[in-house]
């Protein structure tokens, strides 16, 4: 999802062109100006743009990741603010989430794409990830970040992140657990895509506890 098909999911949830402006500390003519097909040509708008819907800035712009170089050593340390202790998550790619998932400790120095601050996210192992797909549209947006603890218990209802038990090795999916009759299954949300079995418990690799927003 572009800058702008990011704005009009705002507006489309109740925000003004002016609120939304307000939040993210732009003026009103700049998301008119994108509305309209301009994109931003000055850096600094893309930045409270990406500060905003809780993206890495270049991501929002090409939608495309750089390689990850950030060394990070954990767990970060917190530091005190007018919101509340704040936290630096590790923004994680998908090929690394097997490794997360089944370490069940937390690693001393982890290869992160960047460190998120948050001040509403608990768990030691928690991490942040992109959405990778339209597979849980209209909920999750392709490029939105969501917050992932790989300790919490999950259960019927519950948005996870799961092995795709018939894809590759290390694949990871994001979605909806629910309980057919016997059977646990991983549910999109977008019709496009199928329904998959859980065939076993360690398949679920995270429960997801924020987009932006508590779930």
């Amino acid at each position: 999802m572009n800058l702008k098909g990011l704005i009009h999911r705002e507006l489309g949830e109740g925000m003004t062109e002016k609120e939304l402006a307000s939040a993210v500390h732009v003026p009103q003519r700049t998301v008119v100006q994108i509305l309209a097909g301009k994109d931003p040509i000055d850096l600094a708008v893309w930045e409270q743009f990406a500060k905003y819907f809780r993206m890495d800035v270049d991501f929002l712009r090409t939608g495309e990741w750089r390689p990850a170089q950030t060394m990070v050593q954990l767990p970060a340390r917190s530091s005190p603010s007018a919101a509340g202790p704040i936290r630096r998550i590790p923004l994680l790619s998908w090929q690394q989430l097997r490794q997360m998932a089944r370490s069940k400790t937390l690693p001393g120095v982890l290869q992160a794409e960047a460190m998120i601050e948050t001040t509403d996210v608990a768990g030691v192992r928690t991490y942040a990830v992109m959405v990778q797909d339209d597979s849980m549209e209209p909920l999750f947006g392709e490029g939105e970040m969501i917050f992932v603890n790989p300790d919490l218990e999950w259960q019927a209802g519950d948005y996870v992140i799961a092995h795709d038990p018939v894809g590759p090795h290390s694949i990871a999916l994001l979605r909806q657990v629910k309980r057919i009759g016997s059977q646990w299954m991983l549910h999109p949300l977008n019709r496009k895509y199928d329904d998959l079995p859980v065939t076993t418990q360690e398949e679920v690799w995270g429960k997801v506890v924020r987009l932006r927003k508590n779930l």
